[in-house]
């Protein structure tokens, strides 16, 4: 069994996340490039909604394509290079995806206020749009508060977490977020901490409280 050293099984294991989070992006993209969701997003006359339908469309297929040689490449030099990748790459990866989360929370909170588009929408809402929330959040709080290098717990805190902090706990602590209701699964340390604490809470409920609205949308677009 070959044994990494620290900062390249760290690497893969960052890798890991953003590679799940690039399949979550790209199924959520593609749920809401459907025919039937296009033709929804042609007949609203709401110019958000017509503006992320025409982001998704235009870097679906190009990022699709580009991930088809990058991801493998990246994989490939993860496991394989002797030196570490350079730290850019995976936060210029990281914040492609923390941008995608912006437009995607925008686009759910602006539909809540327009007529139940099609059932299939309404399920990739739900779906692929709340793990990509919480995995995305898990990489802010990890990159923020270990910076990939630094200790743990500077900057935001995980009263659950027991033990030596690692990766995983941040992702969990985002996931416990969402499992118990809008109760926060970290705590601010400082006032960045704290800042970082209060919009990831601010935005489960509101993810939540959208959640239950498509549900409902969903059970009652289906009878």
């Amino acid at each position: 069994m070959i044994k990494l050293p620290p900062n390249k099984l760290g690497q893969i294991k960052e890798l890991l996340a953003l590679t799940f989070l690039g399949l979550f992006s790209a199924f959520s993209a593609y749920l809401l490039l459907k025919e039937e969701a296009k033709s929804y997003a042609i007949q609203n006359a709401n110019p958000i909604i017509r503006a992320y339908f025409n982001f998704s469309h235009v870097t679906h297929h190009p990022l699709n394509l580009l991930a088809i040689f990058l991801v493998p490449a990246l994989w490939l030099m993860a496991l394989f290079a002797k030196r570490p990748l350079p730290r850019i790459i995976f936060d210029f990866i990281g914040a492609l995806f923390v941008c995608r989360l912006v437009f995607g929370f925008i686009f759910v909170n602006v539909l809540i206020f327009l007529p139940a588009a099609s059932p299939p929408l309404l399920l990739g809402q739900i779906v692929a749009y709340l793990p990509f929330f919480v995995m995305t959040w898990g990489w802010i709080m990890w990159r923020i508060d270990c910076r990939g290098q630094g200790s743990p717990q500077q900057i935001i805190a995980i009263p659950e977490a027991q033990g030596v902090i690692n990766s995983f706990d941040y992702y969990h602590a985002s996931a416990n977020s969402v499992i118990n209701q809008g109760k926060s699964g970290f705590k601010g340390v400082t006032k960045l901490g704290r800042f970082l604490v209060m919009i990831h809470s601010l935005m489960v409920l509101d993810v939540l409280g959208i959640a239950l609205v498509r549900a409902y949308g969903l059970v009652q677009k289906m009878l």
